[in-house]
């Protein structure tokens, strides 16, 4: 990157830089820098929380405005990146770590009721849980169907531990 000429810029003006955006396609490292004043003085102190590198073919699987659908996606993706999280926490680690805007968006266009619904409200069709989410893209995006078909096995599993623990409580609480 030219980096004198980007080194000024807003995180929104980096977004709309051509030259910027076509680094970032060749992958790319987020620092996280946290200031802490110090104790018992004016002045401050900055260190570094986290560092991730991010890969060239990263993706984030979010369904934010001009996200594609995964079905539509004309390069190969070698990094699928996800929040993990409930709709709203997800929502709220996208709108706080601005570097995901860099990154080419796809989402999923599925009408599918989540297997997780019977343990926890979907909004509406189309909401999965993130294990589905992240099955459902790689089948799409052309990984090994039958180890994907495992997670959703074990999920499935899981989701039955679920509700019989639940069935037991009420079980238990109608006893009384």
């Amino acid at each position: 990157m030219i980096l004198d000429e980007c080194q000024n810029m807003s995180f929104d003006q980096l977004l709309a830089s051509d030259i910027a955006v076509d680094d970032v396609r060749k992958g790319f490292v987020v620092k996280k820098l946290q200031t802490q004043l110090m104790e018992g003085s004016n002045e401050y102190k900055e260190s570094e929380e986290f560092e991730i590198a991010v890969p060239p073919g990263s993706v984030l699987l979010f369904p934010s405005e001009g996200s594609v659908d995964v079905e539509a996606v004309n390069f190969e993706v070698k990094n699928l990146i996800v929040l993990d999280g409930t709709w709203a926490k997800a929502k709220r680690m996208y709108n706080e770590n601005p570097w995901l805007r860099f990154l080419p968006h796809i989402r999923l266009d599925v009408d599918k009721l989540s297997l997780y619904s019977e343990v926890r409200h979907q909004p509406r069709a189309g909401y999965l849980s993130t294990i589905e989410s992240i099955v459902y893209a790689m089948k799409s995006i052309g990984e090994d169907s039958d180890g994907l078909d495992g997670l959703l096995d074990v999920f499935e599993s899981m989701i039955g531990d679920q509700r019989r623990c639940k069935d037991e409580r009420l079980s238990k609480a109608s006893e009384k």
